[in-house]
């Protein structure tokens, strides 16, 4: 089996670095590309930048490597609707619990810690050094950025945005399409659709083009 990055940007070349970490200590395929369905015909560190309908099913396994949490659903719906398999990528140095459940497509990244009991969302990004709590809940294609540190028993719905070095309360459920921007501290329960910033974090307006980066 092939792997292909779906996302040639600065997610894919991190991500491109944790697949070569993973393939180095477990074999895991034979051909590593990007895709890319509006720059390709080009090479992104020496690895070839192609389009989604130039390659088949049978042939690659696909990991969405875009930091927009409304872009990462648009994705698995195009992949998913084209019959194509979801890479996981978990680095061999992140510390997960042994009953943590992993959904398909996710992505972790080095140094990231999940304690026992916890549920990540098939397509989730968890980038280096994030800290889940127990019997946290984080829903599909949702984004936690680097140092961000979840107490037990976090549920946070989907496509949110959680910024680096933010920190969520113990009992506390985060709306689907919000955004907790870098170094906020929530402490109580976050409604749907709302951008938050501060410490304590506070609501300063509505998501409503449901997107982080402009």
């Amino acid at each position: 089996m092939k792997l292909a990055i779906y996302g040639a940007g600065g997610l894919g070349r991190e991500t491109l670095q944790l697949a070569q970490q993973i393939h180095a200590s477990n074999y895991c395929w034979e051909e590593i590309c990007f895709i890319d369905d509006i720059n390709s015909n080009r090479q992104v560190k020496k690895y070839p930048v192609l389009k989604l309908d130039s390659i088949t099913p049978d042939e690659f396994e696909i990991v969405i490597a875009v930091g927009e949490p409304s872009l990462r659903d648009s994705l698995l719906q195009k992949v998913l609707e084209r019959n194509f398999t979801l890479a996981t990528l978990v680095h061999p140095q992140a510390k997960i619990s042994d009953d943590v459940f992993v959904g398909v497509g996710s992505i972790i990244f080095h140094g990231v810690f999940i304690s026992c009991d916890s549920v990540i969302g098939q397509n989730v990004l968890l980038q280096p050094n994030a800290s889940i709590g127990h019997d946290c809940f984080i829903g599909k294609n949702s984004v936690v950025s680097s140092f961000a540190n979840f107490a037990g028993n976090v549920k946070v719905g989907e496509r949110v945005f959680i910024g680096m070095n933010a920190v969520i309360r113990e009992h506390t459920d985060i709306g689907d399409d919000s955004v907790i921007s870098m170094g906020a501290a929530v402490f109580s329960d976050i409604t749907s659709a709302v951008i938050v910033v501060g410490n304590p974090a506070r609501i300063v307006r509505h998501n409503e083009s449901k997107r982080v980066f402009k």
